[in-house]
């Protein structure tokens, strides 16, 4: 068994554990199965511990992702509302265009086909007229069913962005609602601050605030509890090290406890 080096060891989690002494021992020594299992129990301490912040940290996450998706979603509703009226505006005013030419195309096709009429009844004009007639008046015919065709379809999309509006108002509707849900989870973290515990509104503009202040929040209860995670992962290496004589840096908790159980007489 390996020797014991001289030293204290104290949690340096900021838990209120008992700190451990181990002293007065030379390279002769050999570590006593009381003091072994004192070690091995340390060990085990740490362990759930680490596995407690460690799913903190995954709850943490969790919560992240989420308060960030329905941020990006009430973002992009709220963009896609607020487009809505400029392009309403502007199918209104390329409808009123089309009916326009429409009426226009209809003059000019009622022309056409009422100088082909007089062309036939002409003794005097020729095939060549005829010809002329005919002509203008399949191209009037093509201009009226084109300016009908765009007519209809910007009815059409005056209709679809109606129904867009409704569809998006819905969803912000219903993004309120989940926003409520996530927030109620999120106000149970531990350590979040007061504004991260905040309610969201009902708008999307608030909506998009509340996930501004849930993310910071939740960001800074995860930056802390990785920190913790990191300090519970230096003392286990710490106090594998003093109770091997070796060097374990980088090792996890949960392999430090085993090297500790597997190495140290009685556990």
């Amino acid at each position: 068994m390996r020797a014991i080096h001289e030293g204290k060891y104290l949690l340096l989690s900021g838990q209120r554990h008992p700190r451990l002494l181990v002293s007065g021992m030379s390279d002769t020594d050999v570590m006593g199965d009381d003091r072994a299992a004192d070690l091995v129990a340390l060990a085990r301490e740490l362990e759930r511990h680490d596995v407690d912040v460690a799913a903190r940290i995954d709850v943490a996450t969790g919560l992240l992702g989420r308060v960030d998706d329905v941020r990006r979603r009430a973002g992009r509703v709220r963009a896609a509302l607020g487009a809505i009226p400029a392009e309403v505006e502007h199918v209104e005013q390329a409808a009123d265009e089309a009916r326009a030419r429409e009426a226009e195309a209809g003059r000019e096709l009622a022309d056409a086909e009422r100088r082909l009429e007089e062309v036939g009844r002409s003794k005097r004009a020729g095939e060549d007229a005829r010809a002329v007639a005919e002509r203008a008046v399949r191209r009037a015919a093509v201009a009226a069913t084109d300016a009908g065709a765009t007519v209809a379809h910007l009815r059409e999309r005056l209709t679809e962005l109606a129904g867009e509006e409704v569809a998006l108002t819905a969803a912000g509707e219903g993004l309120a609602v989940e926003a409520r849900q996530v927030a109620e989870a999120v106000a149970q973290v531990p350590r979040l601050s007061e504004s991260g515990r905040t309610a969201p509104g009902i708008s999307l503009e608030e909506i998009e605030e509340w996930g501004a202040r849930a993310h910071a929040g939740l960001f800074l209860v995860r930056g802390g509890l990785e920190n913790e995670r990191e300090r519970i992962v230096l003392e286990a290496n710490t106090l594998a090290a003093a109770a091997l004589g070796e060097q374990v840096g980088g090792a996890s908790v949960a392999l430090v406890r085993k090297r500790l159980e597997e190495s140290l007489p009685g556990s």
